[in-house]
């Protein structure tokens, strides 16, 4: 049995790299392999996690244990759609941007806190680096790093420095615009299951913050501009890492 230190960060990994393989664009695995990501887990949530998270979290195992596995399509496409969403966009910069120089420098933010861990978007990614997903994903790997790097005895002001980039990639981009899409989403979503994993997103990352004695952010958006940024297929983070969980957090 891993000690605490080691455990809980791996836990936090497991749970992030779930949220961002349920965000992603489903397939005809995808309602299985989170049923059974779900199981891995485990029914009690790791630390931390209020009761709200909680109940969520065992909520979301119901609901994926009753899933079809062709149920997620439907759902997705009824949220996002095939091009960007206006009601629940999954992406940072259409949150708090009014301005499409300010998107730009945004995702120059977000492309500079994951190159300064040596990520590069995955060569057949085609997802905007501002992707719910590909934030979540990020926070899985920070959170991997920090367990494998108590695992491995590195330095206290080492895995300090990892702790403190986890807190400041929630305070000035997760944390800043996921609780706007989430209330969004469970509003677009109710009655499906991404309103059940809006509402698990949303209590998870508030017990992140009060952990971390951070506040959610209230930004506005979306922003829906006929001049936005053309960011292409810049693709999502997906670190190579060994021990990261390519897939569901597994």
């Amino acid at each position: 049995m891993p000690s605490p230190a080691i455990r809980d960060p791996l836990l936090r990994s497991h749970i992030y790299g779930f949220l961002a393989c349920a965000f992603g664009p489903p397939d005809a695995e995808l309602a299985g392999d989170l049923a059974a990501a779900w199981h891995g887990i485990g029914p009690e949530l790791p630390s931390p996690g209020d009761a709200s998270a909680h109940a969520a979290w065992s909520r979301l195992g119901a609901v994926l244990d009753g899933l079809d596995p062709a149920g997620l399509e439907g759902p997705y496409l009824g949220c996002f759609g095939y091009a960007i969403s206006k009601d629940c966009p999954p992406y940072e910069t259409e949150y708090g941007q009014s301005h499409v120089f300010q998107k730009a420098h945004q995702l120059a933010d977000i492309a500079g806190f994951y190159r300064a861990f040596g990520l590069e978007p995955a060569a057949h990614a085609h997802d905007r680096l501002d992707a719910i997903g590909a934030e979540l994903e990020f926070m899985q790997f920070l959170c991997m790093k920090e367990a494998y790097g108590t695992a491995r005895g590195h330095a206290a002001d080492r895995l300090a420095l990892g702790r403190e980039a986890q807190a400041k990639f929630l305070r000035e981009h997760l944390g800043r615009w996921a609780f706007g899409f989430t209330q969004r989403l469970t509003a677009r979503a109710a009655g499906t299951v991404y309103g059940d994993l809006a509402r698990f997103l949303e209590a998870y990352l508030g017990a992140e913050l009060a952990t971390l004695g951070l506040a959610p952010a209230d930004v506005a958006g979306p922003n829906v501009l006929s001049d936005a940024v053309d960011v292409g297929d810049c693709g999502g983070c997906r670190p190579d890492a060994p021990g990261v969980a390519a897939r569901c957090g597994g």
